[in-house]
């Protein structure tokens, strides 16, 4: 008697979609009509900061030391390392207007998986990338110091200089692989340690004599969006968040397409969903930026997410402060509606 099996890769998509719905989310803010948002916002918060271990290293002076400066089409560039709060040191590109108006408000500029802050930064040195970059609107810091802010554009780690240094020495692009591998092998994520690292940078942003301490905001795309997500909903000193191709649903998007392990959180889904991250940002200023045609951010997971956030903003009387924008095409920065909602809440 034979007995005939189902395709096994047909098998493991479902098995692994069944995970994705299965998720506890315990804490997730429709779960349970949940009214007092402020509370919700405590429970979740807190943790989120233990799973992320947060708190896991010895506390370091956060300070900085310049390297070297250039300049720019409108602006300063400095390039300058920070040493975070575990010790970490994060390069960054400090980017100072042309005629600064101080005290500024300043952008905190995340890039995405590739060569790390010089994309954000404008300062490639491949012409044909930058170029690229240009077209795609990548290079937001720089674009954002052109307006007249004060712009961060910080190495995230596993890219930049911020990689393990056999990498450096064979030219790979990122080691951001083997380092959500080791963290989770030491009960870590590399989400948690970019969160401390991001806020490191707030810490050193916050203490500089022309910054507007009340006036920092986040943005970035694709992996920078995500982030800009979860430093925002973890770091209530960020005044307002700007993630484009990155608001989505965990179902629709790092469950059902392939994403890089740098933006994955162990056991997350026991605990929310992506749009209950981002209603940690709440009741600050949150614009979500994405392409229609983006394949790794499904629009209809992003609709659905921000279905769900309008939920969590307007229980906190803070409609007003929540947008979308849609962009017409796929994976890439779409600039347009990032200084008219600055101009208009920050």
């Amino acid at each position: 008697m034979s007995t005939h099996l189902p395709n096994p890769a047909v098998v493991m998509r479902d098995l692994f979609a069944k995970l994705a719905s299965g998720g506890r989310r315990e804490l997730g803010f429709d779960n349970k009509g949940e009214k007092d948002w402020k509370s919700w916002q405590t429970r979740l918060r807190a943790a989120l900061a233990e799973r992320m271990v947060l708190q896991s290293e010895p506390s370091h002076e956060v300070v900085a030391e310049f390297v070297g400066s250039e300049q720019g089409a409108g602006f300063r560039r400095h390039l300058i390392r920070i040493r975070g709060r575990d010790g970490a040191v994060i390069p960054a590109y400090w980017l100072v207007p042309d005629g600064l108006r101080a005290p500024a408000a300043t952008v905190l500029a995340l890039h995405g998986h590739g060569p790390g802050k010089a994309t954000a930064a404008g300062a490639s040195q491949d012409a044909q990338r930058n170029e690229l970059e240009i077209i795609g609107e990548r290079d937001y810091a720089a674009r954002a110091a052109q307006q007249g802010y004060l712009a961060l554009a910080p190495d995230l780690r596993g890219f930049g200089e911020m990689t393990l240094p056999d990498a450096l020495l064979t030219k790979r692009p990122s080691t951001c692989v083997e380092m959500s591998m080791r963290a989770i092998a030491a009960g870590q994520s590399l989400v948690g340690m970019r969160v401390r690292d991001i806020m490191s940078c707030v810490d050193w942003v916050a203490a500089q004599a022309d910054v507007d301490s009340q006036k920092i905001v986040v943005t970035g795309q694709s992996g920078g969006g995500t982030y800009s997500i979860w430093a925002a909903a973890m770091d209530t000193r960020i005044a307002g968040a700007v993630p484009a191709c990155a608001l989505c649903t965990f179902e629709h998007a790092m469950m059902s397409v392939y994403h890089c392990p740098c933006n994955y959180l162990p056991g997350v889904l026991d605990l929310c969903e992506f749009h209950d991250v981002a209603g940690l940002i709440a009741p600050r200023p949150l614009l979500a930026v994405t392409g229609a045609l983006d394949p790794i951010f499904p629009l209809e997971g992003v609709r659905l997410a921000f279905d769900k956030l309008q939920a969590i903003y307007k229980a906190a009387d803070a409609e007003d402060n929540l947008d979308l924008f849609v962009g017409p095409e796929g994976h890439r920065y779409y600039a347009e509606p990032l200084w008219p909602f600055l101009a208009k809440r920050i």
